[in-house]
């Protein structure tokens, strides 16, 4: 029994068959289905023209009068199994079993208001589509239920022929009504349909849930890459969705034929064309309807091709994706470089600060930090800089580039900071933002400070001999006539130690300038060991050195090894000139060598008062001194032991200090006595 205009729609919609509905006797066109647009070879515009007028296909207009015939004849019409020539687009010629059949259209008055044409094509072999017959009955018999003049007139009332029941008048015309306003409601539905489907270009689809054969229509077709074929094994269906989403799919299919889930249905999937082997990506919606006894029946639903949005959408998960790693190189840049990064809201005073940031103020990685906590840590007499300086940026819409004293709050270590940055004007509001990058400068600054020092040490450390070679000059000049000749010797043997100490102090910066620009080269040569060993005794010996030198071990005097000699000659006398200058006058200094498992091996140890172990540490180290308020009047600058590491280094060999406070020192070096 038809219930409703849903009825009516879905039976018309669904239908395979040709359908259409002429409302005079001219036989004006007012609504008429896809397929009947087809078989006629016109598209929606013959929509409310005259069928003679639109009709292209020449072999249906004989026809026409036979539908005109109608308007003068009450009975339904039958014309059964006319065969016929179509021409279709798929095919030149084919030939059909055509049943063709019209009913006209009956108000309460008995008169005739309309004509329903109906056009069943079926293949000569009818037989080998049950499926089809099957659902051809279904619609035939709905159809007839609903559109054929069923109620015969008999006085004021209408009797249906297999039932004694009788309907009032009112009762009767108030049917007639609703069923032509059932079927104005289903010609305006079906023309905005259809015009909707096309314009989306979305396909639709059911599946038969008794048998499991999907009907589906050209676009879904389509869609899957069938050339032919409106109903398909849902098996066969699900051979041409991707690998990877098949099993989903089949699983979301079953899950939604059960009654507990509502049989609500929307996915997602790539499908690969059953005949043109195109990837698509697909997204269908769709319902089960389910029985009295909750059984699944029909499993109905749309499909519509988001090919281009997914691979839109794909394009920019990538683009997203190389944002983010380029954002991870950046991170892990900047990490590896140590620099800090922050910015300031000025107008909330907020601050972001990534961890490196954090750790040079000394901040815990999870403080909200404020500008006024930034500041707290940079030191008074630098703060008033920096805060002109964010004010003159957040004004000029300029960089900066600025440096300060801050005090770690962790550790209390005073750091020297530089900032690097800039203000930027947020594009959807009116905050200006300060972003700067940080950097720890504080060996740039310590090493500056060396440098400076290096030149206060070295210009005294030159000045003091060059007096006193001034002054022994000027004495021999004054008294040259009255000296004897064994006091101008002395005068001129202390001359000449001024002038070997400037000579030494000289050599000593241009080492330090070679070994800066990588160009300290050694001239190794074979020599004699003992006899540098010999040369260094002698120069101690004519020394006025008020410490007992000593010297131990015992090598072959035939050794010979392959070095630099006057750099191993400069590493011996720094050595022996640091014991006398750091030990106290009386106390003694040892040199012991030896040859230990291919290295020629040298110790010299002293009795002053040691070195702690931090200061061992940075000892060899450039500019470095010890830091001893006993020693401050000690000469040098610290390159000595300096260029000496360096020296042995070359030599592939090692160097290094041992030494405990009150106990003395040993300062020691190994080379290997071949290469």
């Amino acid at each position: 029994m038809i219930c409703s205009d849903k009825d009516i729609l879905a039976v018309l919609s669904s239908s395979l068959d040709a359908c259409a509905i002429y409302d005079s006797a001219d036989l004006r066109i007012s609504y008429a289905s896809t397929n009947m647009l087809k078989l006629w070879n016109c598209d929606h515009s013959a929509i409310g023209q005259y069928l003679e007028n639109c009709l292209q296909q020449e072999e249906l207009t004989s026809y026409i009068p036979l539908l005109k015939n109608v308007w003068g004849n009450e009975n339904t019409q039958l014309i059964d199994k006319i065969k016929i020539k179509l021409k279709t687009e798929q095919q030149s010629s084919l030939r059909y079993t055509h049943t063709f059949e019209y009913h006209p259209l009956i108000n309460e008055k008995g008169e005739i208001y309309g004509i329903f044409n109906q056009i069943r094509l079926l293949p000569e072999n009818e037989d080998s589509h049950p499926l089809t017959q099957e659902k051809n009955t279904i619609e035939r018999k709905l159809l007839q239920d609903l559109l054929t003049q069923k109620y015969t007139i008999a006085g004021n009332h209408y009797k249906i022929p297999t039932s004694n029941y009788t309907l009032s008048p009112k009762h009767t015309e108030d049917l007639n009504e609703k069923l032509k306003d059932a079927l104005k409601k289903i010609i305006e539905s079906e023309e905005h349909y259809h015009f909707a489907l096309q314009s989306a270009e979305m396909g639709t689809w059911n599946l038969n849930c008794k048998n499991y054969m999907v009907n589906w229509d050209e676009r879904t077709r389509e869609l899957f890459g069938f050339a032919k074929g409106e109903y398909v094994p849902y098996n066969e269906v699900l051979k041409y969705i991707h690998p990877e989403d098949r099993n989903r799919i089949d699983q979301e299919v079953k899950k939604s034929l059960t009654y507990q889930n509502k049989g609500v249905y929307d996915v997602q999937f790539r499908t690969i064309g059953a005949q043109d082997l195109q990837l698509r990506w697909l997204h269908c919606k769709g319902r089960v309807y389910f029985d009295q006894d909750q059984q699944p029946e029909w499993f109905a639903g749309t499909a519509i091709d988001i090919t281009t949005p997914h691979q839109e959408h794909e394009k920019l998960e990538a683009i997203n994706q190389l944002i983010a790693k380029r954002d991870q190189q950046f991170r892990m840049i900047v990490e590896a470089a140590g620099i800090g990064i922050f910015s300031i809201d000025m107008e909330t005073k907020k601050m972001e600060l990534n961890d490196r940031c954090r750790e040079l103020f000394g901040f815990h990685q999870h403080d909200n930090i404020k500008e006024a906590d930034f500041f707290a840590q940079i030191l008074p007499q630098y703060r008033n800089i920096i805060q002109h300086v964010f004010q003159e940026v957040t004004r000029k819409q300029s960089p900066f580039d600025c440096q300060c004293e801050i005090k770690d709050k962790k550790t209390g270590k005073i750091k020297w900071l530089r900032s690097i940055g800039g203000s930027q004007l947020e594009s959807d509001t009116t905050r200006h933002m300060i972003y700067g990058a940080i950097i720890d400068n504080t060996n740039d600054k310590e090493e500056e400070r060396k440098k400076l020092d290096f030149i206060s040490i070295a210009s005294h450390e030159l000045k003091t001999p060059l007096t006193s070679l001034i002054a022994y000059i000027q004495l021999l000049q004054a008294k040259e006539g009255t000296l004897s000749s064994e006091k101008r010797m002395q005068y001129l043997h202390q001359s000449n130690e001024q002038a070997t100490r400037m000579r030494g102090l000289i050599d000593g910066f241009l080492n330090v300038t070679q070994l800066n620009e990588g160009k300290l080269v050694l001239r190794k040569k074979t020599f004699n060991v003992c006899s540098l060993l010999d040369y260094i005794q002698n120069i101690y010996s004519l020394k006025s050195v008020k410490h007992f030198i000593h010297y131990s071990g015992a090598i072959d005097s035939n050794l010979e090894i392959i070095a630099d000699r006057d750099k191993i000659e400069q590493v011996l006398i720094n050595f022996m000139d640091n014991a006398i200058k750091y030990s106290p006058s009386n106390s003694t200094i040892t040199m012991h060598v030896a040859i230990h498992s291919g290295y020629f091996e040298v110790e010299i140890k002293d009795q002053g008062k040691g070195i702690n172990h931090k200061d061992q540490k940075q000892i060899f180290n450039k500019f470095y001194r010890v830091n001893d308020e006993a020693d401050r009047y000690a000469s040098g600058f610290g390159i000595g032991l300096f260029i000496c590491k360096e020296i042995i280094h070359k030599h592939q060999g090692e160097i290094g200090v041992d030494s405990q406070i009150g106990q003395g020192s040993t300062f020691w070096f190994k080379i290997p006595v071949s290469v």
